[in-house]
């Protein structure tokens, strides 16, 4: 039953996190010379490294200054190992990152200041039920500073502008105006750099294109 399957789930999870501390026992420390973001830092050796079980968001957006103090915290001239999968287009490891036992992975997603993230399946529910947890508690990135359904910090401008995040349709920038089919549902997530606008010539200006579920309309205040 469902009580089964739940009890499976953990005794999986923990036996993840026990391979996870035996596999870097025996593995290289690195210093960490700096922290970049709050996803990627570099370690003394000059090799850029990007974690690859979440995103934090860019600097520029909401959260990222907060996620990166956060990473700072934890790893910031200190020694970590690395569990490295590949590395990426630019040429840095993508890896799971460990302190002595400490999965610092999982400590960044319990702040809240990132997002889980990953194509692995190894300890996946793990974080991902603590990313589930943070929405639920609206911590974070998820807090109404950097999520948001209404515009409270100037109502005049309702414009939601969202950027699309499924498979074929990813990056493609659409916006809703009050009217609009999918306006109420749609949240803003400023974390993801999403935006709100005054009129829709400045949305279109940022490269935004209306929603078909807005039809012939067009937003007048």
């Amino acid at each position: 039953g469902r009580v089964n399957r739940k009890i499976i789930a953990g005794v999986i999870g923990l036996l993840a996190v026990i391979s996870g501390l035996q596999a870097n026992l025996n593995k290289t420390s690195y210093g960490v010379a700096r922290v970049i973001d709050g996803d990627t830092f570099e370690t003394v050796d000059r090799s850029i490294v990007r974690f690859d079980t979440l995103d934090a968001p860019e600097l520029v957006n909401c959260g990222g200054v907060e996620a990166k103090k956060e990473l700072e915290k934890l790893i910031s001239r200190k020694k970590v190992t690395l569990n490295t999968q590949v590395r990426d287009i630019n040429g840095r490891q993508v890896a799971t990152v460990w302190m002595g036992d400490v999965w610092i992975d999982q400590k960044l997603i319990e702040s809240g200041w990132v997002a889980y993230s990953s194509s692995t399946v190894d300890k996946k529910h793990i974080l991902q039920n603590i990313d589930l947890a943070n929405r639920t508690k609206k911590l974070g990135i998820y807090s109404p500073k950097c999520t948001q359904y209404e515009n409270t910090g100037n109502p005049k401008c309702q414009i939601k502008g969202n950027l699309v995040n499924e498979w074929l349709k990813r990056g493609q920038r659409i916006y809703h105006f009050p009217g609009c089919i999918q306006y109420k549902t749609t949240r803003i997530e400023k974390y993801r750099g999403e935006q709100w606008f005054c009129t829709e010539s400045e949305a279109m200006a940022a490269g935004y294109t209306k929603s078909g579920g807005c039809g012939t309309k067009s937003w007048k205040q």
